[in-house]
């Protein structure tokens, strides 16, 4: 999967949840930020498949669990 489509995915699910999405770039990877829900990116133009799905899985769940 394409790196900006998985930030659009993420920006998408925090739209859903009225949250505000916030991007921090590091050294190699970029840090993502939904409420209290955090992960890193690895700053590369494709992103393994299984990871970005694991990824927005666990962004979801989180998200879920605090509602």
């Amino acid at each position: 999967m394409r790196r900006r489509e998985l930030i659009r995915i993420l920006k998408r699910i925090a739209g859903e949840v009225r949250l505000d999405l916030v991007l921090t770039e590091g050294g190699s990877h970029t840090k993502a930020r939904i409420g209290p829900w955090m992960t890193t990116i690895p700053r590369h133009r494709e992103v393994d498949e299984s990871l970005a799905r694991s990824i927005i899985r666990n962004c979801r769940s989180t998200l879920q669990e605090e509602s």
